[in-house]
């Protein structure tokens, strides 16, 4: 019964939490083992490291380090529409999924989604058409031959 009382004291001891900074615009920053946190107001902040035959002081910067955001999958498929307007473009680097909307999506290869990429003209009166004249033509009509 000793020993597991013994046990049990040791596992508790050794159970240590993690240390969670949330910061005001939503994003988290989880401080890892072995290190320091330092809040303050002042400006000038320095770490004292005492060596043989001298004393060191070195300037502490502010961190501006903060936890990747968890990955949310779109569950349109590739390449469609749907797909093309949700995907969050560099979202977590330069992904595969970046390279299927870079190759299905951006036609026009101006670094954006929008009616250019998407619409078919068909030289009909329409707003569908009108729009895409505005945004893509120059506000010329389609014209079949050109």
């Amino acid at each position: 019964m000793k020993y597991l009382l013994l046990c049990l004291t040791l596992v508790s001891l050794s159970a240590s939490a993690q240390t969670i900074i949330d910061y005001g615009n939503g994003e988290v920053y989880t401080v890892g083992e072995n290190e320091k946190v330092f809040i303050t107001q002042q400006d000038n902040l320095y770490s004292y490291h005492p060596y043989q035959k001298t004393v060191q002081f070195k300037k502490l910067w502010p961190s501006t380090k903060v936890d990747a955001p968890p990955y949310t999958p779109n569950p349109n498929p590739k390449g469609t529409q749907e797909w093309c307007e949700a995907h969050e473009l560099h979202a977590n680097g330069y992904t595969f999924d970046d390279q299927i909307w870079y190759r299905d999506c951006d036609v026009t290869g101006d670094g954006q989604y929008n009616q250019c990429d998407w619409y078919e003209p068909t030289g009909a009166t329409s707003f569908e058409e009108t729009a895409w004249q505005d945004l893509c033509n120059n506000g010329d009509p389609w014209d079949p031959d050109a």
